[in-house]
């Protein structure tokens, strides 16, 4: 009797568990397509890295169901610039290990929100009718001044979280 009751025990932990992981696994990823946002710069490896780290860490703080990527409209490089590597450091997000990545369809056919900072889209891509798209023009070169750039980004994506719905 007691081996019985220790099996349908442990038989309903496991009916449990599995339930809870399959409906957890697809609201999730259900969550994350729907809730992506992405930052496209030039190359892909400073302004759209620097606003997507910053989101990130930000969103954190907000316990919202947000996720930013970073890509490039015209990669030129596989890696981050070390100026850029180090202030990030300097802000607790380490993208030593980031490469760019060049915007591609699949990359834009589920994003909430779409920022471009100081480009556009590559030549035939269109975004999905259901992305809003925004444009980030007044970013100074972060190569030149990352404090200017940290500041400007830092201060668009508080505005973008602001507006962002909390449901």
């Amino acid at each position: 009797m007691h081996m019985r009751r220790a099996w349908m025990r442990t038989a309903v932990i496991a009916v449990f568990v599995l339930a809870f992981g399959c409906v957890t696994a697809s609201g999730f990823a259900q969550r994350t397509a729907e809730r992506q946002i992405m930052f496209v710069c030039e190359h892909g490896n400073v302004k759209s890295l620097m606003a997507a780290s910053y989101f990130n860490q930000s969103i954190r703080e907000f316990n919202l169901p947000y996720r930013a990527v970073a890509r490039g409209s015209a990669p030129d490089s596989t890696t981050v610039p070390a100026v850029i590597v180090q202030g990030l450091e300097h802000d607790g997000i380490d993208v030593s290990t980031f490469q760019p990545m060049k915007v591609s369809a699949s990359d834009i056919a589920s994003p909430v929100h779409i920022i471009l900072i100081g480009t556009s889209l590559p030549a035939g891509l269109r975004a999905s009718s259901k992305a809003r798209i925004e444009q980030w023009n007044d970013v100074p070169p972060a190569s030149m001044d990352f404090e200017a750039a940290r500041e400007s980004l830092r201060k668009h994506v508080r505005e973008l979280i602001a507006k962002l719905p909390r449901r």
